[in-house]
Order: structure tokens, then sequence, then C-alpha cells
């Protein structure tokens, strides 16, 4: 009996050891599938705004051999969406599949990190990449966003898979519950050599993707390089050797698979690996294997448009911390609170990953305060650690409540704390309605009692239950509303301009124009995309893509009494400035792009405060005046004409 409960001992901690990472694999599967399927959901919900039609018109002329790419765009979206073009057509959902494509890879990023912010932590941090709003605008806009964002955590990952780990007091950031669990599998195999290649082949490989994918690359990697280089200085042992009386670990090549240890790799022997490889992929997909030669020149170019933006804007962006906290509002409370935990760290520096997250967070949001010309976009630069940071949060925390967790305690406030947050958001619903001071008194009176009954719980719980308990709910309440934001950002407003991540967008009108335009050439020619017309735009403007189809127009930089027809199509809502067609035609207009005025929804100084159209424009994105029209296009016919070709 003996000998048969030690032969049933092994097998027991092996399926032990095989069914969480089993468990653990199956939800990143379902993370990349709804992932997916987000970002591929209703991809020309919104027109192409001026950069993304910039973007694809290059690509298109390029394939269709109406000239070569100039300067000022991705090289990678260009090749790609040459090559998808070219076999597939043009169409807005095609131009935007491969950054789809990409957003959907960025919630799976945090799986390389799960040896540093654990199981749970790697889970959260995807899962609400998946979620963000942020990450989800950038997946569903022709932008390189977030391909540099990929290629950014990829090129981190691989340096981190290479870089020892040491289990002496103080520099371990490995879960110690982890570190545990895996230990025997550690030292049962071994990183070899052609593994830790590998793990630098990606990091040189995601570096060649952030560089020729999108300017934010810089603005991604360079605070990361500065944390690196300054938390270098003062913790040598992330590429030395091992400290004395330390053990060296690392993780294994299988990204979601059990670690295994390694011997760290010098940085010398590292940069002769990473930098042929860096330079072959940036030739590659920079100039699409031959394609496009002028693409290593645009390359350079991205760094240039980076630089740029610290210059003036006519139209700043909010601050990054408006963002933020409009829109990834758990991200930033629970980055905030995984970087106190990580500096709070009995071992000597900390958590040395959470500090790494926690100073590469911080000088992002430096330099995009101190960057006048910020995208929107650019707040992946900070999104990006914060998520991971929260993930090391919330593992810290599922740990805490496996550990001390009371059902009676933690289990009985949860609900409360959720219920009365749901009432504050009610409250405050009604008010930005109504406006009345009764709802916004009976609001401040919800936050009072939330934290009158913390006080309760904690003299009748303890402070730990009750702490965890009023994260817990917070937590739960933040999620659902970043994924009610994203949700209307992508899906409901994706061209609204009082969406703070939507940046220029072209209003939805121009489709009316282009279905206008294929109705009168169905009309007169019996085929769609026939009609002949004079085209008045830039050759990579939004009008340009969207009439790129007919065949007989004829696209001019400026309209002159030679080249007027019949039918004109142009960027402007008049023809005062051309003497032969002023009142030879007759013309409908349609809306290019709109705008918004941000004053209008502003606190008015005095007492009692009115706020209602803040809190409307915060919770609903709705304003007391609809947003403006900014930039149209019209549609002319001549007078003569007009009668016999709307007749037919």
């Amino acid at each position: 009996m003996r000998m048969r409960q030690q032969q049933a001992h092994p097998q027991a901690r092996r399926w032990a050891w095989i069914s969480p990472l089993t468990f653990e694999i199956a939800v990143w599967v379902a993370i990349a599938v709804v992932a997916v399927s987000l970002r591929l959901a209703h991809l020309d919900a919104a027109p192409l705004s001026a950069s993304e039609a910039r973007q694809a018109m290059l690509a298109w002329r390029a394939v269709t051999g109406q000239g070569a790419p100039e300067g000022g765009y991705s090289p990678l979206l260009l090749s790609a969406n040459g090559l998808l073009f070219f076999l597939c057509g043009a169409s807005d959902r095609l131009a935007r599949l491969w950054p789809a494509l990409f957003g959907a890879a960025l919630a799976l990023m945090p799986c390389l990190f799960r040896r540093r912010i654990g199981r749970v932590g790697a889970l959260t941090a995807g899962l609400y990449l998946l979620l963000s709003p942020t990450a989800s605008v950038a997946s569903r806009q022709l932008d390189g966003a977030v391909v540099a964002a990929v290629g950014g955590m990829a090129f981190l990952a691989g340096l981190l898979r290479v870089a020892p780990v040491t289990s002496k007091a103080g520099v371990n950031d490995v879960h110690p519950k982890a570190a545990a669990t895996h230990t025997s599998h550690a030292q049962a195999t071994r990183l070899s050599d052609a593994g830790r290649r590998s793990w630098l082949t990606l990091s040189a490989v995601g570096l060649a993707l952030a560089v020729t994918g999108g300017s934010l690359a810089y603005g991604l990697l360079l605070p990361l390089g500065l944390a690196w280089v300054g938390l270098l200085a003062v913790w040598r042992t992330l590429w030395a050797e091992g400290e004395e009386g330390g053990q060296v670990e690392n993780v294994g090549a299988h990204p979601c698979g059990r670690p295994v240890e390694s011997e760290a790799l010098p940085m010398a022997g590292a940069l002769r690996w990473m930098v042929p490889v860096f330079v072959f992929a940036v030739l590659a997909i920079s100039t699409g294997l031959g394609w496009n030669p002028g693409g290593l020149g645009a390359v350079g170019g991205q760094l240039l448009a980076w630089v740029a933006r610290f210059g003036p804007r006519s139209d700043p962006l909010a601050s990054p911390l408006a963002l933020l906290a409009t829109y990834e509002p758990f991200a930033l409370l629970f980055g905030l609170g995984g970087l106190v935990w990580a500096v709070r760290q009995p071992q000597t520096g900390g958590h040395r990953f959470g500090v790494l997250l926690g100073l590469w967070a911080c000088l992002g949001a430096l330099l995009l305060a101190l960057m006048p010309a910020r995208g929107a976009l650019d707040v992946l630069w900070v999104l990006l650690p914060l998520a991971m940071l929260a993930g090391l949060a919330v593992e810290h925390l599922v740990r805490d409540l496996r550990g001390r967790g009371e059902w009676l305690g933690e289990g009985l406030y949860v609900p409360v704390v959720v219920i009365l947050w749901i009432h504050l958001y009610l409250m405050l619903a009604r008010y930005s309605v109504t406006g009345t001071l009764a709802d916004l008194a009976l609001a401040a009176l919800t936050v009072i009692l939330q934290m009158l009954l913390a006080l309760m719980f904690i003299l009748a719980i303890r402070l730990g239950p009750a702490w965890r308990a009023v994260v817990v709910g917070t937590g739960i309440t933040l999620l659902v509303l970043t994924l009610s934001a994203s949700w209307r950002v992508s899906y409901v407003r994706p061209a609204d301009p009082r969406e703070l991540l939507v940046d220029g967008p072209t209003a939805l009108e121009v489709r009316d124009l282009t279905q206008t335009l294929r109705d009168l050439s169905w009309r007169r020619t019996g085929i769609p995309t026939r009609l002949p017309f004079v085209l008045e735009s830039a050759p990579d403007s939004v009008l340009a893509w969207y009439l790129r189809d007919f065949s007989a127009a004829r696209r001019v930089g400026s309209l002159n009494g030679e080249m007027l027809g019949p039918v004109l199509v142009t960027s402007r809502a008049e023809l005062s400035d051309v003497g032969e067609a002023e009142g030879e035609y007759v013309g409908q207009d349609f809306a290019l792009s709109k705008t918004w005025d941000p004053a209008g929804v502003r606190c008015a100084r005095e007492w009692p405060p009115r706020c209602a159209a803040a809190v409307r424009w915060l919770m609903f994105r709705e304003t007391p005046a609809p947003p403006a029209v900014e930039r149209r296009a019209a549609l002319w016919l001549r007078q003569s004409q007009s009668g016999d070709w709307l007749s037919e």
C-alpha cells in the first residue's frame, strides 16, 4: 500500500502542475478569440480620417502604378496594405485589417511577462488590453501606433527572458508560490543557447516592428530605455552572471509554458546576435522585401516626424492624465496601486520589474506632458506599463484573498460597495439631465455614505478585509465603466469628435457623397463608377480615397476655366473664386469633418456649481450643441444640364 501511494504521489504532483497550466492556456485562447472578434467587428464603422486616407492612398497608388510613395508614412503598413490591396482590392475594412490583427496580438503580449507579474497578473493585463478604449481605438485605425506597441512589448519581453532574475533576497521578481511550484521543472530543463537566441531574435524583430510601424515607437522606447538604464545603474544584476550566493533562473522557450533555468547571456554576446537580426528585419520590413526601396528612408522620416511633435499645435489635445482618467480609470488607479506595492516590497529595492514599469510610466507621462503636438494614441506610452502594473496589483490582491480572505467579511461588503457605486452613477446621470442641486447633493451623500460604511466595516471586520472589499468592489465598477467606454468609442460613436481618443475624424456624410455619385453614374452610364467628373482635391486626401474607383474622374489640384465640366466635386462649399463657374452650377454640400467646443461643457464658476453639461459629456459624450461642420465638400451640376441628369 505504501509503495502504491509513493507511485501515485509523483503522478499527482505532475497533474497538479499541468492542470492549472491547461486552464491558463484555455483562458489565453479565449482572450485571443475574443480579441480577434472584437477587433474585426465593424472595422468600417467610421470613415477613414485624413491621416488614414493618406496611408491607404499611398498603398493604393503604389499598387496600381500611379506613383511611388513619398515620405511621412509607415513602411510596414504600406507594404502590408499594398499586398492586401493587390490580392483583395481596397476598402475601409481591408485598410484597417493589419492594425486590427496587431491589436488582437497586443492583448496577448502580457503572456510573455507571466513570470514577472504572475499568472493572474498576466491574465489581468491581457484582459484589460482587450477591453481598453485606447487599445481598441488604436486597433481600429490605420495607424502604426498599435504595431509599435506590439513591437515594443516583444522587444522588452525578449530582453527580460535572457536577463537573469536572481533568487537572492532583494532581487527576486518571481512570485514565491510560482517559484516553488516550478522549481523541479526549472531544474529539469535548461534553456539552451538556441533558446536564448530565439528570445533575442524575438526582441530584435520586435524592435524592428516598432521602428518600421510608426513614430509612436520612439516615444514608447525612449522612456523604457531611460528607465532600464537608470535602474541598471542601481541594480547591476540584470545582465550579470549572478550574485554570490544567488541562483539565476529564467523562463523557458514557450511564452505560456513552464519556466526553465538559464544562465545569463552577456550583453556583448546579446548585441552580437541582436544587431544583425535587427538590421536585416528593418531592411526586409521597410522595403517590403525589395518592393519599396524608398521605405528605408521613411524609417528615418518616422523619427523626424516624432521630433516634430515637440512643436506647437493649433488644437492641442487634453492632457495625458485627463485622457487616462476619462477612458482608463482602472489602469490608472490599479496601476498606481501596483507601483506602490512594488516599491513597498520588503526586499532591497522592491519588486524590480514593478519599479521598472513604474519608472517607464512616469517618464512616458512626463514626455507626453512636454510634447505639445502629441496625438491621442500616444497615451499608449503610459497605458502599457500601467496595464501590467495593474496586473501586478491584481496578482497580489488575489493571493491575499486566497490566503486571508473571509466570505463573511469581503463576501458581504463587496456587493454593498458595488451597489453604492451604481447608485452614484444613477444620481450623476439624473443630475446631468435635470441639473438640479438636489441630485448633485444625493450623489455627494452617496460618496459620504461609502466612506462611513467603510469605516464601520473596518471597525467590524478589521482593516485588511474591509480594504480588500473596497478594492474589489471598486475594481469591478471601474472595469464595467471601461468596457462601456470602449464599446461606445469603438462601435457607437467612432466618428464623433467629442470623443477625445478620436483625433480628426471624417464625417459620415462623405459616404453619402460617394453614394450620390454612384447613383448619378448609374443613371447616366449604367455603371456605378463610370461617371465623368472633375475632382478638386489633393492626391492623398479623403475625397481621393473614397472616389478612387471612378475611372472616368479627373483629379486636379485647383479649378480653372479650361478644366470645368458638367459635374464637379470640390473640397469646398463655394465657387466664388472661379469666374466662369459662378452662377453656372447648382450644388449640394456634404460635411467632411466636424468639430466641437469644449468650452460649452465647462462648469460655471459660481455657487452653487452648475456642472450638468460637464457631467453629461463625461458620462455620455453629449453636449448642449451638436458638433459643428468644420470642412465641407460639394457636388456641383451645371444648371443647363442638371434637369436632364436628375430626370434620367
